[in-house]
């Protein structure tokens, strides 16, 4: 019976113990194991992410996302992207659907809670475009019920839309493609999206205006970052480095080069200082 019982005792502790090796394998080694990058991005974001006139996926954050494969396995084109909508960015992440997210998402406080976010990739912020004809130039001016302003329909952009305008009619939309829409084709007078998608629509349509946000909540910086599913170090580690090496390293010469070839200026200086001086 004792030896029964030592063998199940064991038997129960290998288990024990292959579970645990099971449990803290990190999706970077999952990553290399299946040699395949599974990337979550948008389709609807000129210019980070968007179907081009052939109908291919193209933009700042597509190149980005192949560059990062070329990296970690050698090839860029070992590399997945599946496309989502606003809404199943984080379900898609914690269920295990991406390895990360790269869809031009903002950092906020409420969502560190249940994502993980590395530093951030780009500085950001609101832009509010209007069409011409509504003759809005301020944001106190777009605060009447005879506006229609579409926003994504996501919490934070909901909650600043209340603050900053709490009398215009809100539309809630899904994709920033059907925000410009929804103001070409005359449902809504002016929208609201993340800065290089805006100044991306600003500069190929001549019936739209900037608003000016100064003093309220649309006028703050905001970041956009790679996410992730919580409680993996190491696969966050990697992302993590790689989101600061893009930044303020080694890969700062290709941020530059993404950055002119999509957003069509410069991106902020690698340093704040000459490090030549200190």
């Amino acid at each position: 019976m004792r030896r029964v019982i030592g063998q199940v005792f064991a038997i129960l502790m290998a288990c024990t113990a292959a579970g645990s090796v099971s449990a803290q394998e990190s999706q970077l080694d999952v990553v290399i194991k299946r040699d395949k990058l599974i990337v979550g991005t948008y389709s609807t974001s000129p210019p980070l992410a968007y179907i081009d006139d052939k109908g291919e996926l193209v933009g700042f954050e597509i190149d980005l996302a192949r560059q990062m494969a070329k990296d970690l396995l050698g090839d860029e084109k070992k590399l997945e992207f599946v496309v989502l909508q606003s809404d199943g960015r984080f379900p898609a992440a914690l269920s295990g659907k991406i390895d990360f997210g790269l869809c031009s998402t903002t950092v906020t406080p409420d969502r560190a809670v249940r994502i993980a976010f590395s530093y951030p990739i780009m500085d950001t912020g609101s832009t509010v475009l209007a069409r011409k004809d509504a003759k809005v130039t301020k944001i106190q001016e777009l605060n009447d019920p005879k506006f229609t302003y579409a926003i994504l329909n996501v919490p934070p952009a909901i909650a600043r839309a209340k603050i900053a305008m709490p009398n215009v009619k809100q539309l809630l939309l899904d994709s920033p493609s059907a925000l410009f829409l929804a103001v070409k084709t005359g449902r809504a007078h002016a929208f609201s999206i993340d800065k290089p998608i805006a100044d991306f629509y600003a500069s190929e349509n001549d019936d739209l205006t900037r608003v000016d946000t100064t003093g309220t909540a649309l006028a703050l910086v905001s970041n956009n970052a790679f996410f992730m599913k919580p409680g993996d170090f190491k696969w966050w580690l990697f992302l993590d480095t790689y989101a600061r090496e893009l930044r303020y390293g080694t890969r700062y010469d290709l941020y530059t080069t993404l950055y002119r070839k999509w957003l069509k200026r410069d991106p902020p200086p690698q340093r704040s200082y000459d490090v030549n001086q200190h």
